[in-house]
């Protein structure tokens, strides 16, 4: 008995040590930026969930990402929502913000960012979990342990393991499918596998509408299983039902509500289409999208030559090649795709992230097999994840950690210097949290947009101001030329935060780092010599 343990212990692990890693390198994102969001498309998530849990209906209202995603958040907050209304004495309900919202940054409570990061986390452990056991059935123990590892540490894995978007979920789904794809073709039960992988691939396009392509690799799997050709399209059907049948539970709308989703659809391809933005080759090899905190590569050159490697190796032997030849098919799908699209985000290629990790994982096999000396290779496998990714991710473990929206700083800066009963003018336009002004309950807060405060900042009413860098949509100054020179003259810069200028659009993400001046209002004597 003893022994089936240790056993067992010696199988789970090492896995279990891979996990760790994983979340590790994933959980200091959980916090980063908070109580405001970090990443730029987290609010396009949670905006949505506040509304469906506001108004307790399935409708979001919108339709550019399919709403599985938002319902499994969603969810969340309503299994969490006994603790919050525990700790803070009031439902969660009570402390939603208003959708639409006015400002794309305003979310709360900051809660929600927590619990949509924490469902996105567990996913993308689940990715590195399912990376490691699709290659395991391919070509054993040490090829699903060295493809889990590079799953657990890839920057595009990790950069998006944590923040609340769909890709983790998307590739998770992509992952499940084609294990149910192997299975339908190697198993006993090719009829339940036919279901259980037409299930997933109606969950993955549940997650993002593109992601159905994995569709393909699934019906290759149910051709090239054995049996007849009847009982193979008997399956092939099963899988389809299956599919539009999960789809279809996971999000409703595309019955109930398909002309909206058909809009939406059309509006980001469009988008897509006009919007000239990056080159998938640069992100891979050179600098990571966009919108992360990454000034290094996706992947890195040498991990795209060693699945290229992987894929020929791939191709060419026979315990592989079906499988293999499913994932270049939809590798080859998704490419014609985004082709065409200007707008090229590498979050695009996300699914086939892992795919190639396994690719690596087959040629790691193949040479093992034809080594005199295994032990080195295996060296040589255990190293490469951290000799290619750890320095990366110390990188972007560092920024995390220390992130600190300067709106944030700026409400801390408040509290500590400014008098009870002071006046403090907080700029509308910087989009603060509204339950984080409240916070300041010693000194008399106004919120206003700049139109509304200048009056009452020229005759001298707040001791403070709090004032951003605000630009019109035009690029002319929000703050006239003479109206800045005459607060100059008449408040003197005791801090500033941040390093860019306010976003103009109410709907767009300002970033954690808008550059943010606090002024103190300085005697009229002051004033009056400074302007002579």
């Amino acid at each position: 008995m003893m022994q089936l343990v240790n056993e067992r212990l010696k199988a789970i692990l090492p896995i279990l040590g891979i996990l760790l890693i994983a979340a590790a390198v994933r959980l200091p994102s959980l916090t980063a930026g908070l109580p405001y969001i970090s990443y730029v498309d987290e609010n396009h998530v949670l905006h949505p969930v506040v509304h469906l849990l506001a108004e307790k209906t399935w409708e979001p209202t919108w339709y550019s990402y399919p709403s599985f995603p938002l319902y499994l958040v969603a969810a969340a907050a309503v299994i969490y929502s006994p603790v919050y209304a525990a700790v803070h004495g009031h439902p969660l309900r009570e402390d939603l913000s208003r959708f639409p919202p006015q400002y794309y940054d305003i979310l709360e409570p900051p809660e929600l960012i927590v619990i949509g990061r924490l469902v996105t986390l567990a996913f993308s452990l689940g990715v590195v979990l399912l990376t490691g056991l699709l290659a395991r059935r391919l070509a054993g123990r040490a090829a699903g342990l060295f493809a889990a590892g590079l799953a657990a540490l890839v920057p595009a894995l990790v950069a998006r393991g944590t923040p609340v978007t769909v890709g983790p979920l998307v590739v998770f789904f992509t992952l499940a499918a084609l294990l149910f794809a192997n299975r339908l073709r190697e198993g006993d039960r090719p009829r339940r596998d036919s279901v259980l992988a037409g299930a997933m691939t109606g969950l993955t396009a549940a997650c993002k509408y593109p992601a159905v392509l994995v569709c393909l690799p699934v019906a290759l799997a149910v051709l090239l299983a054995g049996g007849t050709w009847p009982e193979k399209l008997r399956r092939l059907v099963l899988a389809g039902v299956a599919a539009v049948t999960a789809m279809l539970v996971a999000m409703p709308p595309l019955v109930l509500r398909l002309s909206d989703v058909l809009r939406d659809m059309q509006a980001i391809s469009n988008n897509y289409r006009t919007q000239q933005m990056g080159s998938y080759w640069v992100q891979a090899v050179e600098w990571a999208e966009w919108d992360l905190p990454l000034h290094r590569p996706e992947v890195g050159i040498v991990f795209l030559v060693l699945a290229a490697a992987g894929l020929l190796v791939g191709l060419k032997d026979r315990r592989w090649a079906k499988d293999v030849w499913g994932w270049l098919i939809l590798g080859a799908a998704t490419g014609l795709l985004v082709a065409p699209y200007k707008f090229r985000a590498f979050r695009n290629l996300l699914a086939l992230v892992p795919l190639a990790c396994m690719l690596v994982a087959l040629l790691y096999v193949k040479l093992r097999e034809r080594a005199r000396r295994p032990a080195w290779v295996d060296l040589a496998a255990a190293l490469l994840p951290v000799v290619l990714f750890a320095p990366t991710i110390h990188s972007y473990i560092r920024y995390e950690l220390r992130l600190e929206d300067s709106r944030e700083q700026a409400v801390h800066w408040v509290r500590e210097h400014a008098r009870p009963r002071d006046k403090v003018l907080f700029m509308e336009e910087l989009a603060f949290l509204p339950s984080r002004i409240a916070t300041l309950q010693t000194v008399q807060a106004d919120v206003k947009r700049w139109g509304r405060a200048q009056d009452r900042v020229l005759n001298r009413r707040y001791h403070y101001l709090v004032l951003g860098e605000q630009r019109r949509r035009n690029g002319a100054p929000k703050i006239q030329p003479d109206k800045a020179a005459w607060i100059l003259r008449n408040y003197a810069v005791k801090a500033t935060f941040g390093s860019y200028p306010t976003h103009p659009a109410d709907e767009g993400f300002k970033g954690n780092g808008q550059k943010i001046h606090i002024l103190k209002r300085v005697p009229r004597k002051e004033a009056v010599k400074a302007s002579g």
